[in-house]
């Protein structure tokens, strides 16, 4: 019998024979594995291929399973890896975003901010809840209600994403994913990236409520033009605080967020509108606002008060100063002015700095058409001149040193009249210095350091400390009051005439700077009209150069002084900063402070990290402080700033002194009251330039003009506070009648007299000044009774 007949059973005729039935399914498997089962057992060749089968099948699963267990190790290895790089908890609880530091002035006034970032953190209090409510409609709605991953909008965004092919994924990320990404993730588009950042979140969700995820991120996020955070935002868009922030405009900031370049109302004011309606209509469909408001708010347009981040803002030759200064004290506090959020108070007054700014701004107009008109670049003079300003110039150095020769480069300079134009109107550009002080305390009041803070090379450079010019006559007070002191009094007569002075080098002979002459004058009437003549005789006689640096260090100055006798006429060199302090010495009682511009400086936290503690010293005593305040009165009541009266028709109780230096290179004047000094200087940058004529260049023409109207104007501020007060005279000081004619002691019973001031020195050494003159022929016109300052005079 065949095989195959085996397989089939005993009797295959009858089997043929037969017709088969049909079989169930159920019936039919069990047929089949039953046959399959027989030939597993009786065919070994069957048995091998299932064995070898089932043998690649385990080894295919051990793989699967053995990669499942791989990637899943990977994996966690990977989000083990990633949480190392995640913010700690202190970092969580302590975000440290770059903060600006702001500096305000003593009226309450924000100055400037000094940053890296412009960004001011404020409290939630202080952000108006129209921004809150823009903000959760726009970008998270649901953001009161996740844990800092919504995973249905997430699992919705990503099936748009896979859809429409979008090669940058984008969207989902909740308000607390933006923070974690702002705060701590960074922008990388990565997947790591991604994951960090819900992470993140979720660790933000466990440390903060919602209210600090709010405050958080609206003051760190970018609002465009350089703005970081609600507040910053808040003044550079509308010129207000974020408490302030109307639904209109809470509505453009959040919008802004998508895209802070196409959505900036200042760049593209008609888009930033559409998108205000987009973020209104989304405040309604949440339920902040009803339909009604949202429909008024569509209507309204946006009024924009654009301050650019460059804005170099009040008193910017100030704040610059103020800058220079407190890095000094923050680097012992390891503090960044850039980055730690600092509040600094300072001393100025903007009110005061208006007046100062609206001042100069009048008076440089007319001083550079004078300039303009009369200075000439013809001539011996201005062919000289330029010749020089060419050949010191770094287009002409450039050129040389190029391979051209002198002359060539020289002519070729000549040649471009569109850059020679610009260096002649550089050289006559009128400049000037300007700083106001509260003598009592030093606190710096106004301050402005040129006319131009606008240009960049510019700004680096300020007059007011940073300028050294010769003082001219505002350096007499410093040789008057030292005679004075040494006992010298006021009626002291010298000749106003000529005198010859051998030097090193010449024979010097000093000049009044009208060029006339005169008799016997008096110390008072010398000062008053300024008479070289005479203040080179006092000094050549009671005063040395030592005495008068020494006297002049100790009210303030601190350049260098050259020990020789023209300091007496103002050849030092000084500043104005340092000109006013000194002066301030004079309204003080004789009490020199030293300029403070920083009141305190606080950390972001509000503790106080400074506090200015002036420096005072007792710079003169106080009678020969009073009599040379009384000369310097006569200065402005009938000498040479006596214009401030009847002109100006400023009428408070002041001193000061006019100065002007050789060719009228430098006009000064520095005044006082009991409660204001101010400074003023005026002159090109390059002295080789100057004033062409005494008509409008000399002290009394160029900078008093400045002083008076500046001084009237906040005196008749009401606001500021200032009155009109007198300088007080101590009880040593003694009123004596002298007559004009002899200039000695007078009789109450003579007419033709005056009264002047005498301290006790003075008093003990007029019969050695005075031989044979009887002090007692007057007797002591009036000793005022103690008084607080200010009270008043006779």
């Amino acid at each position: 019998m065949s095989e195959e007949s085996r397989w089939q059973g005993e009797n295959p005729q009858k089997e043929n024979r037969e017709t088969p039935k049909p079989q169930s399914g159920d019936q039919q498997e069990m047929g089949y594995s039953s046959r399959l089962r027989e030939e597993y057992f009786n065919n070994p060749e069957r048995r091998k291929k299932i064995a070898k089968r089932r043998k690649q099948l385990q080894w295919l699963y051990n793989i699967v399973i053995g990669s499942a267990v791989l990637v899943v190790l990977l994996v966690v290895g990977w989000m083990v890896m990633l949480s190392s790089e995640l913010p700690s908890l202190e970092q969580l609880e302590n975000p440290k975003p770059d903060l600006a530091s702001e500096v305000y002035s003593a009226d309450g006034v924000l100055l400037t901010k000094y940053f890296k970032i412009n960004r001011t953190a404020v409290p939630m209090d202080s952000i108006s809840q129209n921004v809150v409510q823009a903000l959760v409609a726009t970008e998270d709605v649901e953001f009161y209600d996740h844990w800092g991953f919504n995973l249905r909008r997430f699992a919705q965004t990503m099936i748009e994403n896979v859809v429409l092919l979008r090669r940058s994924w984008k969207g989902a990320s909740t308000i607390t994913q933006q923070l974690a990404k702002n705060l701590y993730v960074g922008d990388e588009r990565k997947v790591s990236r991604k994951v960090k950042e819900l992470m993140t979140a979720i660790q933000i969700e466990r440390t903060y409520t919602k209210r600090e995820i709010l405050e958080l991120y609206l003051n760190t996020v970018y609002f465009g033009s350089g703005a970081y955070g609600i507040e910053a935002a808040a003044w550079t868009y509308f010129g207000k605080p974020a408490s302030q922030l109307t639904i209109g405009e809470a509505a453009s900031m959040i919008g802004v967020l998508k895209n802070p370049a196409r959505y900036n109302p200042v760049d593209q004011p008609e888009i930033a509108e559409g998108r205000k309606s987009v973020i209104i209509d989304l405040m309604e469909k949440a339920g902040f606002i009803t339909e009604k408001v949202a429909e008024a708010e569509k209507r309204k347009k946006l009024q924009v008060y654009h301050t650019p981040v460059t804005d170099a803002g009040i008193a910017p030759y100030f704040t610059e100063y103020i800058r220079r200064q407190v890095q000094k004290e923050l680097t012992k506090e390891k503090l960044d002015l850039y980055r730690d959020g600092l509040i600094i108070y300072t001393t100025l007054d903007t009110r005061i700095q208006a007046y100062a700014d609206s001042a100069i701004k009048r008076q440089l107009v007319y001083l550079q058409e004078q300039m303009n008109k009369y200075w000439k670049w013809t001539g011996k003079e201005g062919d000289s001149l330029i010749q020089i300003f060419i050949k010191e110039d770094v287009k002409y150095k450039e050129l040389v040193k190029s391979g051209r020769s002198e002359a060539e480069a020289y002519k070729l300079c000549k040649e471009d009249k569109e850059w020679l134009k610009a260096l002649q109107t550089k050289k006559t550009t009128v400049q000037t210095a300007f700083v106001a002080i509260d003598p009592t305390t030093g606190y710096i009041k106004a301050w402005t350091g040129g006319r131009n803070f606008d240009n960049y090379k510019e700004r680096e450079f300020d007059r007011v400390w940073q300028a050294r010019r010769q003082a001219g006559s505002t350096f007499k007070p410093f040789v008057y009051v030292g005679a004075i002191d040494e006992g010298i009094p006021p009626n002291y007569t010298f000749l106003n005439q000529p005198l010859a002075i051998q030097t090193p080098f010449k024979v010097w002979i000093p000049e009044n700077s009208d060029l006339e002459s005169g008799g016997e004058t008096t110390l008072r009437d010398a000062i008053k009209n300024s008479l070289n003549q005479v203040t080179i005789r006092l000094a050549q006689k009671f005063m040395s150069p030592d005495k008068i640096a020494q006297y002049a260090r100790r009210m303030g100055i601190k350049s260098p002084i050259q020990m020789d006798l023209s300091i007496a006429l103002g050849t030092p060199s000084v500043t104005p900063l340092e000109m006013t302090s000194a002066y301030g010495t004079f309204a003080n009682n004789g009490i020199h402070v030293e300029p403070v511009s920083v009141i305190r400086i606080e950390d972001k936290f509000g503790n106080v990290i400074y506090t200015a503690r002036p420096d005072r010293s007792q710079a003169l005593e106080e009678p020969a402080n009073y009599v040379m305040v009384s000369m310097l009165k006569g200065v402005m009541d009938g000498g040479t700033a006596a214009s401030a009266r009847f002109r100006y028709k400023f009428y408070p109780e002041a001193g000061g002194k006019t100065g002007t230096s050789q060719n009228n290179a430098d006009a000064w004047f520095v005044g006082f009251t009991p409660q204001l000094v101010a400074g003023v200087w005026t002159g090109m940058d390059d002295s080789r330039v100057h004033f062409t004529s005494m008509e409008y260049g000399q002290g009394g023409r160029a900078a008093l003009p400045i002083w008076a109207q500046f001084m009237k104007d906040c005196y008749d501020d009401k606001a500021l506070g200032f009155q009109t007060r007198y300088f007080v005279r101590p009880p040593q000081v003694e009123a004596r009648l002298i007559s004009k004619e002899t200039f000695q002691f007078a009789p109450m019973s003579a007419s033709n007299t005056y009264v002047e001031f005498f301290t006790p020195q003075s008093l003990k050494r007029y019969s050695s000044l005075f031989p044979g003159v009887d002090t007692s022929a007057n007797s002591t016109f009036i000793t005022p009774p103690s008084k607080k300052r200010g009270e008043g005079e006779f």
